[in-house]
């Protein structure tokens, strides 16, 4: 073997045998790694809106109205894009058990956008519209694009059997205590009250109350007017502050007891009232009226019981000469008294004189005058 020969075969094997850099070593076990451990595939989603949880039901005649809120996502955490398909259905199997699938029976479909509230009005089957009331409950079902879904919604129950009446004859007037709303009686049950329901209708332009006027009335306020065991025809809404227009409707509305349950049947609401309830009410007439002669002032003092009415301006004075005879004058100034009493200084002495009082409101209503009351300064 020559000298070139056993410098080859050395050099070939210092290479065959030297351990490779720590380094070097370590970067290429990553490489081989990353190319030959690919993860586990991920299933794809199977678009399956999330169930429904907030599900209410309310029984008005002979439709039921649900309202539910929209999940935004579906059950793999994946945000749900455009309408979602909603099937409806009713049963009378208990919540929550494997056999509310099978004999929920059809009750109407809907497509509705994600992420947001929802409503449906319903009509009731005609099996659920009379006969001893019993509790059902209604489901929602959000189906994929394969008619697949994660399961129903909670259940919303509300009470089988006739609805009440319907109200007809509705009428509303303004009185100095607030509105009185008139309306055809019916036939009294058990559990039945009239609910009515007030709204605010906002005027354009209209000002905002001032803070002399009182705190605002609520925009919106339910009523309930019991009708057992008699129904009254009328009743007084004495919120209802004057001066403002509002609006109302009513419907009967009878509470049972069905299933160990307490449910309601709200019967069809009736066509809306709306008044103008213009204050054109005077205040009460002043009371207990008192004159007492200061001989030392030459002035004659006057008091009176003060009213309680909540828009009262304040009070007006009237004084006749007695002596000289003559009809009564304003002595009081042009704007209304607002403490309730006054003292007249401008008198004759030797003269006798008799005093009344009115009283005044916000939007000048006037009373009537009181009684008078005489009394004379001495010579």
């Amino acid at each position: 073997m020559s000298a070139g020969e056993r410098r080859r075969e050395t050099r070939s094997g210092s290479w065959a045998h030297r351990p490779l850099p720590a380094a070097l070593a370590s970067a290429l076990l990553g490489v081989l790694a990353g190319c030959a451990l690919a993860g586990n595939p991920q299933p794809p989603t199977l678009w399956l809106p999330a169930p429904v949880k907030d599900l209410t039901a309310v029984r008005a005649g002979n439709d039921v109205h649900l309202h539910w809120t929209m999940p935004r996502q579906t059950t793999d955490k994946v945000m749900l894009k455009g309408p979602q398909r909603a099937h409806f259905c009713w049963s009378g199997a208990a919540a929550g058990t494997k056999s509310v699938a099978a004999s929920c029976k059809a009750a109407g479909d809907g497509m509705f956008p994600p992420e947001k509230a929802a409503d449906i009005s319903l009509p009731l089957p005609p099996e659920l519209t009379s006969g001893t009331p019993r509790a059902v409950a209604f489901f929602v079902e959000l189906e994929n694009h394969a008619g697949k879904t994660a399961g129903p919604s909670n259940p919303a129950l509300t009470a089988t059997g006739a609805p009440p009446p319907p109200v007809t004859g509705l009428t509303a007037e303004a009185q100095a205590e607030g509105v009185v709303l008139h309306w055809d009686k019916a036939v009294s049950q058990p559990g039945l009250v009239l609910r009515l329901q007030r709204d605010l209708v906002k005027k354009p332009g209209a000002p905002a109350p001032t803070e002399a006027q009182g705190a605002a009335p609520p925009e919106q306020q339910t009523l309930e007017v019991s009708l057992d065991p008699e129904d009254p025809g009328e009743a007084l809404d004495r919120n209802a502050t004057l001066d403002r227009t509002w609006r109302y409707t009513a419907e009967r509305v009878l509470h049972v007891e069905a299933d160990r349950q307490t449910l309601e049947i709200a019967g069809v609401t009736s066509p809306s009232v709306t008044i103008d309830a213009k204050d054109v009410f005077p205040p009460a007439v002043p009371r207990g009226l008192a004159a007492v002669a200061d001989a030392q002032a030459h002035a004659i003092d006057l008091s009176w019981l003060p009213d309680s009415e909540e828009d009262l301006a304040g009070y007006i004075v009237y004084r006749r000469d007695v002596t000289a005879g003559g009809a009564a004058e304003r002595i009081s100034g042009t704007k209304p008294l607002v403490p309730s009493s006054f003292t007249d200084a401008a008198l004759a002495p030797g003269h006798r004189y008799a005093y009344a009082v009115s009283a005044i409101d916000r939007d000048g209503n006037q009373s009537a005058r009181s009684e008078e009351v005489e009394e004379e300064i001495p010579q």
